[in-house]
């Protein structure tokens, strides 16, 4: 019976390290990234970003917005419009043209994490500071999905470098009013999940039946952080899922309701927290 006991463990200890062998192996470009410089993921990212401006002689607002897991959609473009139609600037960055990234690739998780796409924020952020036509004093950050985690990720570090960047401006978060993610991914792996100590108001726009990033971790964050006192809000909508805002992203679950009522939320959010 010993013997028998001993071999059973065995067999197990062996199965336990080709589950932890493959899932590596798997998920190693997202675990194990490649240490870069602030200038070198400016020159990734930069070339690659679309600016749209309202109708102003003036310095505007901007709301800088990051797409998910699926890439840049048409659609981006679209609630860039928007948003210029209401007096913000609004700056599309594509976190994987520069990079030749494979979109499956991270929405399998396979590769780049949100906590080391933060540093495209920072990159973005110091762009936005410079630009003519933007107020450096009234930034937003806007996230779908992956670029909700990213954005998240971002305000969580608050100063700290985020994984893979060896070095970045000083105060990068100088001039973020608000950040707004919409159906984020706040499960395991989020660096942002133990919280954060910056003050910087949050709205997170949640989808009840979503598939994809399960809503309710999402919430418990946003309580506790309400709970500690932090400017946190958040709205889960119901009967709609992943991506309810687009129609052309992969998940394709568009419900015009919900996204009117979204849309509102976050109008309001950027307009009671700019000026």
């Amino acid at each position: 019976m010993a013997t028998f006991v001993k071999r059973l463990l065995a067999v197990v200890g062996i199965l336990i390290l080709l589950t932890v062998g493959i899932g590596y192996t798997l998920y190693a470009d997202a675990i194990n990234v490649k240490q870069v410089s602030f200038a070198d993921t400016q020159a990734l990212v930069l070339p690659y970003m679309q600016v749209v401006l309202p109708d102003s002689d003036e310095p505007r607002p901007a709301v800088l917005m990051f797409h998910g897991c699926g890439g840049f959609k048409p659609s981006l473009l679209r609630r860039a419009r928007e948003l210029a139609e209401r007096g913000y600037v609004a700056v599309i960055v594509d976190s994987y043209k520069g990079r030749g990234i494979d979109w499956e690739r991270v929405c399998a998780g396979r590769e780049m994490f949100g906590d080391q796409r933060a540093a495209d924020v920072l990159v973005a952020l110091e762009y936005a500071r410079h630009h003519e036509a933007i107020d450096a004093t009234q930034l937003f950050l806007a996230g779908y999905s992956h670029g909700g985690w990213t954005v998240l990720e971002s305000l969580a570090y608050d100063g700290a470098l985020p994984r893979g960047l060896v070095d970045s401006p000083d105060n990068p978060l100088a001039g973020v009013r608000g950040v707004i993610a919409w159906y984020p991914y706040c499960g395991i792996a989020t660096h942002f999940r133990s919280g954060w100590e910056k003050d910087i108001p949050v709205l997170m726009l949640l989808a009840a039946e979503d598939e994809v990033t399960d809503h309710r971790p999402c919430a418990e964050v946003a309580q506790r952080q309400a709970q500690f006192g932090l400017p946190v809000d958040w709205h889960v909508f119901e009967n709609v899922g992943h991506g309810f805002d687009t129609g052309e992203d992969w998940v394709k679950r568009e419900d015009a309701a919900a996204l009117d009522q979204a849309r509102a939320a976050q109008l309001h959010f950027l307009d009671v927290n700019s000026g």
